[in-house]
């Protein structure tokens, strides 16, 4: 029996999810932006966690790094690090409903925000809190998207 692999998906699918981090917003909605990046890796990492590991983590985050400008390996750490605890706890968390999803989705975008600014210049405010917030809006979509992608693909 031949079982099809598709690994390039996952693969695709972080790239798409890099350039949606890098299309221009204007000014009033550049802090609604949802983080893209982490929502695809933490996708992968619940539903495929042979697939995408930590390493697969730090080297999206590494580009991340790169093309956003930012100090080399913030977001490669913050990246590895949810998709650790990710993928630690991917049996529970793929039995949860969305709603709980997204709030586990909430406590991991604020845990990269928290990492990535805190090594910033810019000073924390409440409207970086909008990206956290638009992300766990966002985790519904996101994981229905990227479920509907797996299952056509019969990515495994």
């Amino acid at each position: 029996m031949v079982k099809s692999q598709h690994g390039s998906i996952i693969y695709l699918t972080l790239v798409i999810a890099i350039l949606l981090m890098l299309v221009p917003l204007p000014d009033h909605l550049r802090y609604a932006r949802p983080e893209w990046v982490a929502m695809t890796l933490i996708y992968w990492a619940m539903a495929l966690p042979q697939r995408v590991s930590i390493g697969i983590a730090w080297i999206t985050g590494l580009v991340m790094d790169i093309v956003t400008g930012g100090v080399l390996g913030i977001h490669a750490f913050a990246y590895a690090l949810i998709v650790y605890l990710v993928g630690r706890l991917h049996l529970q968390i793929r039995q949860f409903p969305l709603w709980q999803q997204a709030i586990i989705i909430l406590s991991l975008v604020s845990l990269v925000h928290f990492i990535v600014f805190a090594n910033a210049p810019v000073r924390f405010s409440w409207s970086n809190w909008l990206t956290v917030l638009t992300s766990t809006l966002v985790w519904p979509i996101v994981y229905a998207v990227l479920r509907k992608i797996r299952r056509s693909f019969q990515v495994s």
